[in-house]
């Protein structure tokens, strides 16, 4: 049994969630715009009457009213009308395609730790005796045992805490893992795509979509490519908007997920574990529910 199996099978299961609630909601808000637009066609109503519109009604937190009646007031409005409400769709569209991958990052992030905590704990002596021995005099280990995951995971936090640090160690301990971040059958390097995805992460989380100037003013060609390409948007005075799609999203998806298989199958093929968990023997071809997917969700080789 590979001790492996568990992270690689939490990442994808979190992976293929995200990717299904992101198609759930594109397809429905696909289908209510097809079938508004067929019953306005037959009949007489004019689209422009179209509008919609909604305040955040707030309260005053220190005001008492005498007659007991809480008092709420508008704080502002957001309205839309004619094609625009339509157009609205398109919006909240990109913006969950954003939230999509600033979450893979985070499923990945969580994957990181867990797969090098639990490759660490089953091979103790790949890790270096001067890192454990600094770490259980830092005193963060709380006594706990070598054979408990936790400590591990608490030794990771104390030398290895980003994610640029984990992928080194990971690298450190299995070369392979390197070779294959640069020389793969998506023709993409990997560590490159790394860093503009964690930009992208970061924007959709706290900037409003937004990269700022300043956080991508030294960047190399390569990752302004990437960026352009796997994350589209506008170049605006104040940095980078990003303008993403399902398309674009489930692509990310799809590179998290390969790019942690490539982590798991080169560790497990070092440590001798069985990492055929595609089951390829069996042809390339991937169904589900007795019926074979587009060829859109085929790997495409360049």
């Amino acid at each position: 049994m590979n001790p492996l199996n568990k992270s690689i099978n939490d990442l994808f299961h979190h992976m293929n969630t995200l990717n299904g609630l992101l198609s759930n909601l594109e397809n429905q808000l696909n289908n209510f715009k097809k079938l508004y637009k067929d019953s306005i066609s037959k009949t007489s109503f004019d689209i422009s009457r179209i509008f919609s519109g909604y305040s955040l009604a707030i309260r005053d937190l220190t005001e008492w009213p005498k007659d007991g009646w809480t008092r709420y007031y508008p704080s502002g409005k957001f309205t839309s009308k004619d094609g625009e409400y339509f157009e609205l769709i398109k919006v909240l569209l990109a913006r969950e395609s954003a939230w999509t991958v600033s979450q893979a990052y985070e499923a990945f992030e969580r994957y990181l730790k867990d797969i090098s905590a639990t490759f660490l704990l089953e091979n103790q002596q790949l890790a270096e005796t001067k890192k454990v021995e600094e770490f259980k005099s830092a005193k963060k280990s709380n006594n706990l045992s070598r054979t408990d995951i936790t400590f591990w995971r608490r030794y990771l936090d104390y030398h290895n805490k980003t994610n640029t640090k984990k992928l080194k160690l990971l690298r450190k301990i299995c070369s392979d893992i390197s070779k294959g971040e640069t020389e793969n059958n998506r023709v993409i390097d990997l560590t490159e795509w790394f860093v503009v995805v964690e930009e992208v992460r970061h924007s959709a989380t706290h900037s409003n979509l937004t990269i700022k100037t300043s956080r991508i003013k030294n960047w190399s060609e390569a990752k302004r490519n990437i960026l352009k390409e796997y994350f589209p948007g506008i170049n605006l005075e104040q940095g980078y908007r990003l303008n993403i799609t399902t398309k674009n999203a489930r692509f990310c998806l799809k590179l998290f997920s390969e790019y942690s298989f490539q982590i798991y199958k080169f560790l497990s093929v070092s440590r001798g574990y069985d990492w055929n968990i595609l089951k390829k023997e069996k042809g390339n071809s991937c169904t589900t529910m007795g019926s074979t997917l587009e060829n859109r969700d085929r790997a495409h080789y360049y």
